[in-house]
């Protein structure tokens, strides 16, 4: 990582790098949270993969410096069947610290146990975009993943995913994961699907799986890029 990004009193995300303008909760969680005291070194981007070194003021921000642009990462992705509990919000934040570029949220399986109605699912999917922008900011990312969903299982297939499945053989180099629901998937649902990905000699709970999974398709990314 960039020592100026992990070094930064904070980081944040704005519309426009040139005239910079903080979110009233941005302001707050740099101020009441992050103690960021007047005169300090932050850092801004605008999600794009560019980003700015600037000056935390009272009275706002003053960019100091160029705009550093950032090469496109590779596109990484996980899918992930929504979880009871928290257990989506913390797959959701895992994947995009560990530098995820996509997460799907997948319709509900034969076997789900969460069902989304229509309105809940419009605020559900509102809610993982604000716990993905919070947990960008956390880690110092200059792009925000891409959160889609929720799409039909069969749309994933035909995209280049791979299930996660117990006893799956050979060695996965992809860069798409699909973690299944609580119950797992059916046999007709995992016929859907070519390619599969085991993620070790233990049965992981869905939300372990997503994260084991997201750090194995980073480093299948960091593989391409080498």
């Amino acid at each position: 990582m960039i020592d100026e990004l992990r070094n930064s009193a904070g980081h944040c995300f704005v519309a426009d790098l040139q005239y910079p303008v903080l979110e009233e909760v941005d302001l707050h969680h740099l101020r009441k949270v992050l103690r960021v005291r007047d005169g300090e070194r932050i850092t801004l981007s605008d999600g794009n993969g560019n980003w700015c070194s600037a000056y935390f003021t009272k009275s706002g921000i003053l960019r100091d410096g160029e705009i550093f642009v950032t090469p496109h990462p590779v596109h990484s992705r996980i899918a992930v069947v929504p979880l009871k509990s928290d257990r989506t919000e913390l797959v959701v934040q895992k994947a995009t610290e560990i530098g995820i570029s996509e997460i799907v949220i997948v319709e509900p399986t034969a076997r789900s146990i969460v069902r989304w109605d229509e309105r809940k699912e419009k605020s559900e999917m509102q809610r993982l975009g604000r716990i993905a922008r919070e947990a960008s900011m956390q880690s110092r990312r200059v792009f925000l993943p891409h959160l889609s969903g929720p799409k039909p299982l069969k749309e994933l297939a035909g995209d280049g995913f791979a299930v996660a499945e117990p006893g799956a053989r050979g060695n996965f180099s992809g860069l798409a994961v699909l973690i299944g629901p609580e119950g797992g998937f059916t046999e007709e649902e995992l016929g859907l699907f070519r390619d599969s990905v085991d993620l070790g000699q233990t049965i992981l709970r869905a939300e372990t799986a997503a994260i084991v999974a997201s750090a194995l398709v980073m480093s299948n990314a960091k593989r391409v890029i080498q």
